[in-house]
């Protein structure tokens, strides 16, 4: 069933699009969780036309703006709201049992033989930080099957990159290769690949969408590389304000100086800010550290 949304970006304009889902709720609740997008209305659309079977998502061409202008909207407002306190795409932990009718499902497969490793299809999950040992993250990247998937593994972490971006760069044939295979988890994966899988498929997935509004992968790259560096530059601009409450100082500061509670209060919203955004928090400075054992709090 298609429903028919309207949204505003950042820069105020209105915007309408398309989606297919079971029911109003259940449209809504994607728009919000997949597109990072808090919809003004969501109504019925009128008798599908579409007879060719392809993605359920269509990007508005709002008058003389082009498809993939409105994603690009559509991608700035995501960011606004995760400025404001939002969530920015974020998903739970741990492999799940993937729904049916997801763009990821696989389609039935023959119970694994005993004594045989067993694969699952990775369920998609949005950009964050990936908790755990650094080496095994960069070392999962190398664990992917396809030169476009490992490409977007170096995108997975808002705020940093996992890993170094290869010498060459995937063809448009090698990026609808990748789009077409679901990413599989194996019994012996560690957390840290299991999360940076789950991460690339819900990339891939968005990509999915991004192509589907009318752009390309290519296109689609240049806005990873665009807001990863809008990412990076949130979190060096909170560690040079907490750096400048602290002045340099350490732990020779008296836990009652009032530049310590300053400085352990903005501790706490940048990170909270950095967190809705899904980039790793800054580590609690060695200076702070005497002042919250004092407030009787934990690390």
């Amino acid at each position: 069933m298609r429903f028919t949304y309207t949204y505003r970006s950042s820069d105020g304009q209105r915007h309408t699009a398309e989606i297919e889902a079971e029911s109003r709720d259940a449209a809504f609740a994607t728009i919000r969780r997949e597109l990072g997008i808090k919809p003004i209305k969501v109504m019925v659309a009128e008798e599908d036309s579409r007879q060719d079977g392809g993605s359920p998502y269509h990007a508005a061409t709002g008058g003389s703006r082009s498809r993939a202008t409105a994603w690009i909207a559509a991608i700035l407002a995501a960011v606004a709201l995760a400025v404001a306190g939002g969530v920015w795409w974020f998903g739970g932990r741990g492999p799940t049992a993937q729904p049916a009718g997801e763009l990821d499902a696989l389609p039935y497969q023959a119970p694994t033989p005993q004594g045989a490793a067993s694969h699952t299809a990775a369920t998609p999950l949005p950009r964050q930080a990936i908790p755990g040992d650094r080496q095994r993250i960069e070392g999962a990247v190398g664990s992917l099957k396809h030169p476009a998937e490992r490409l977007l593994a170096r995108f997975a972490e808002p705020g940093r990159a996992v890993a170094a971006l290869p010498d060459e760069r995937p063809t448009e044939a090698e990026f609808a290769a990748c789009l077409r295979e679901p990413i599989k988890v194996a019994g012996t994966d560690f957390t840290e690949a299991v999360d940076l899988k789950r991460i690339v498929t819900g990339m891939k997935r968005e990509m999915r969408a991004y192509i589907a509004g009318g752009g390309t992968a290519e296109q689609y790259l240049s806005e990873l590389v665009k807001r990863q560096k809008l990412e990076i530059s949130y979190r060096e601009n909170a560690e040079r304000r907490l750096a400048e409450l602290l002045n340099g100082e350490n732990q020779k500061l008296e836990t009652r100086n009032p530049k310590l509670k300053t400085a352990y209060g903005y501790w706490l919203k940048a990170n909270a800010s950095l967190k809705s955004m899904g980039i790793y928090e800054l580590p609690l400075p060695d200076a702070l550290q005497g002042y919250q054992a004092s407030l009787g709090l934990d690390e």
